[in-house]
């Protein structure tokens, strides 16, 4: 999966954007990479649950001593966290309980720049998406993907819900919006729109 740091080049400010680093020498890429370019990290968020995007959550934290940040109603994934990786035979430390729960009506502002979230439910009942209208950015999670869109057949997932939530979430953007979804490269929604063979929406 992707994990993303997304920070200011002026101020140094920035988030960590679902710390799924698994092995160590995942945790030392993204820790170099933050060193290296001196970013002071201010928060962590949680596009959802799921454990592929939360098992570096408790590295995370340990390392760089901030707030967690996620929608309530993906809580029973991090709960269950161990339960998660018993299902697909993994280990990990288990996450630490969030800090804040976050939904639409929040604006997250680190150094001067504004995430709005919007609640896009389908892949996860808490999945959320973080979006920076100024520098038209969307980190999408695994709701869509190039070319594909996330799965629903774990816990709670909805096939249905999760086009609804792309269709009137996430495609009222512009055209010219790009997307870093939580696995693959980034994509535009204008990109999706016309190529995507799960997104037959009329226009």
């Amino acid at each position: 999966m992707n994990c993303y740091i997304y920070w200011d080049e002026n101020t140094k400010e920035g988030v960590i954007i679902d710390p799924g680093a698994y092995e160590d020498f995942e945790k030392e890429e993204i820790l170099n990479y933050i060193k290296s370019n001196g970013i002071d990290i201010k928060l962590i968020l949680l596009t959802h649950g799921h454990i592929d995007h939360i098992m570096g959550n408790k590295w995370a934290v340990d390392a760089f001593g901030v707030p967690v940040l996620m929608h309530k109603d993906d809580l029973p994934l991090i709960d269950r966290a161990m339960d998660q990786a018993a299902m697909f035979g993994v280990q990990f430390p288990k996450p630490p309980a969030p800090d804040k729960f976050i939904d639409e009506r929040d604006i997250i502002k680190v150094s001067g720049n504004e995430f709005k979230i919007i609640h896009t439910p389908g892949h996860s009942p808490g999945s959320i998406c973080f979006v920076d209208e100024k520098e038209k950015v969307i980190f999408g999670g695994d709701t869509v993907f190039r070319g594909s869109v996330g799965r629903t057949d774990l816990w709670m997932g909805d096939m249905d819900v999760l086009l609804d939530s792309i269709q009137n979430k996430i495609f009222k953007y512009p055209d010219d919006f790009t997307i870093y979804p939580g696995h693959m490269e980034e994509t535009t929604i204008g990109e999706e729109k016309e190529f995507n063979p799960f997104l037959d929406f009329p226009s």
